[in-house]
């Protein structure tokens, strides 16, 4: 193997810059992944403290990436202004009473322990049976991703038949992610936040339909919109009920 070829293999294949910008007459910091994968796409997110998540090609240019975020200085302002008026969640205790979200609804949660350890839901209660705090953070953990697995199948294998361009099941894997839902590669792999699972089951597909989307247009074009509004016309409802309670779902 060439020293090249070394080299290249060593290349990481995400690159992280810090900086600031001033919007709205705020100053927002901003985190920059540039991506070796990508082609074309650039993105714009809001992390859980209001901070701008930018993701581009890793040749993009500096107008090019101040543009991407000027553009939507709009959005930026109404975004930070709906996340200052929700309710601040400090983290959980995993304490008996405290509610936990599933598939959109919330559970109180009751613990004991009882051998094995488990969890399972009854009426409005989410149950498990272990000794600790520390055991039941684990053990919802483990259930979530179980869970998210299953019916993310499950929702991804229905949509796949119902949309024309979609030829085979895409590959998915899962993650927990703080900033991002989902995302899809340029080989066709579907990735899904695992904290997804806590949202309501129309966000859920929201969230697949717009993966599956991008098999056929593989940005955030005018012709990608258009095609979301063909294979779910109410997803603007779902992107927005997801961008009010998104804060709230990746807690843990």
């Amino acid at each position: 193997m060439s020293s090249l070829s070394r080299d290249l293999l060593r290349r990481p294949s995400e690159e992280r810059s810090q900086r600031t910008v001033n919007i709205g007459g705020e100053t927002l910091n901003v985190t920059l992944i540039r991506s070796r994968r990508r082609r074309r796409k650039m993105s714009l997110q809001l992390d859980s403290e209001g901070g701008l998540v930018v993701r581009v090609p890793f040749a993009a240019r500096r107008l090019e990436i101040d543009g991407l975020i000027f553009r939507n200085s709009d959005w930026v302002v109404a975004r930070r202004r709906e996340l200052r008026q929700q309710p601040r969640h400090t983290g959980f205790r995993f304490v008996d009473g405290e509610s936990h979200l599933f598939m959109g609804q919330g559970y109180a949660l009751r613990s004991g322990a009882d051998s094995p350890e488990k969890v399972s839901l009854s009426d409005d209660e989410l149950r498990v049976q272990a000794e600790s705090s520390d055991a039941i953070r684990r053990l919802l953990q483990k259930w979530y991703c179980q869970q998210a697995q299953r019916y993310f199948q499950q929702r991804l294998s229905y949509f796949a038949t119902q949309l024309p361009w979609v030829e085979t099941v895409p590959e998915l894997r899962l993650r927990r992610m703080r900033s991002r839902w989902g995302s899809c590669s340029s080989t066709g792999r579907l990735c899904l936040n695992t904290h997804l699972i806590k949202a309501s089951a129309a966000c859920i597909d929201y969230v697949i339909v717009h993966e599956l989307c991008h098999l056929r247009e593989f940005n955030h074009s005018p012709q990608f919109y258009a095609l979301m509004d063909v294979a779910m016309p109410s997803w603007r409802e779902h992107k927005a009920e997801l961008e009010t309670c998104g804060a709230m779902l990746i807690q843990e």
